[in-house]
């Protein structure tokens, strides 16, 4: 499918956007949020060889695995999502 508006495109394909990737999530009651200390472990209720969720502007776009490369931490994709496909 062609663009309708190929300059449009290309325009466009320089606007940032913010890509999240999620580790993980907990809920505690704010009794215990407040007693966290330093050098606490919060467990998040991920496993640790589940996929994490990335996410472009709010919206699900990619699963994949948290990496170490170059002393930085890093996501391989393992797969991009289709929305559409969910829901």
């Amino acid at each position: 499918m062609q663009p309708a508006n190929p300059a449009l495109e290309k325009s466009l394909m320089d606007v940032p956007v913010r890509v999240d990737v999620v580790l993980g999530e907990v809920r505690m009651p704010i009794e215990e949020l407040m007693a966290l200390s330093p050098g606490e472990i919060v467990a998040l209720e991920r496993r640790t060889n589940e996929m994490i969720d990335i996410y472009v502007s709010d919206r699900l776009m990619a699963r994949g695995r948290l990496v170490v490369a170059d002393g930085q931490l890093g996501v391989t994709l393992s797969e991009i999502v289709d929305e559409r496909a969910a829901a």
